[in-house]
């Protein structure tokens, strides 16, 4: 019963079209900037919220390959998982400052893909609009921590993230309602 259950597991098709690429990415954006945070000695509310949303990315990450079947790459994943911390705990204060300004690059390539394919495929996504909404409201008040505790190391990520989640909330809405319009027109064939 219990290998029923794993073969099963193996098929499931609620992490199909997740992108992995994008999940090591914001992992690895959020744990640089978390560490940032905490070694420049601001205070926790700079750095708890990015810590939480760092482990909530790494959990969906890890669930999505563990329910797709992909056991063998959660050792991996926990591995590096493990190696970044560590770096970033060895790492020094200026040169985390430094990868700070380089993330920006790398976060503009992980966000415009996420924009096109929403482009290409008329649509954000199954469940996305929830999602979409919580993660600009996160954004919104982390911009708005941020400016308040004067921390402007991370600012231009934060902004950027904040312009680019509008854009997905802009796009959720306008290809919500071209879909919303399909399924009436094909209803309405349907129909007579």
């Amino acid at each position: 019963k219990q290998w029923n259950q794993r073969r099963v597991r193996g098929k499931s098709k609620s992490g199909e079209g997740l992108n992995f690429k994008m999940f090591t990415i914001l992992d690895f954006v959020t744990s640089v900037i978390s560490a940032y945070c905490i070694k420049s000695g601001l205070d926790y509310s700079n750095w708890l919220e990015l810590i939480i949303t760092n482990i909530q990315v790494f959990t969906c990450h890890a669930l999505a390959r563990y329910y797709l079947g992909e056991a063998s790459k959660l050792y991996f994943l926990f591995a590096l998982k493990a190696l970044v911390a560590a770096g970033l705990y060895a790492t020094s204060l200026s040169t985390l400052k430094v990868g700070l300004n380089c993330l920006i690059p790398l976060m503009i390539y992980n966000k415009t893909r996420m924009a096109y394919a929403h482009y290409k495929f008329r649509s954000t996504g199954q469940l996305s609009g929830a999602t979409l909404y919580l993660q600009f409201a996160q954004f919104s008040g982390r911009l708005c921590t941020s400016l308040m505790a004067k921390a402007t190391g991370f600012l231009p990520v934060m902004v950027m993230n904040w312009v680019f989640q509008a854009v997905f909330i802009a796009q959720f809405v306008y290809y919500g309602n071209i879909n919303e319009d399909t399924k009436t027109t094909d209803t309405v064939k349907k129909t007579e």
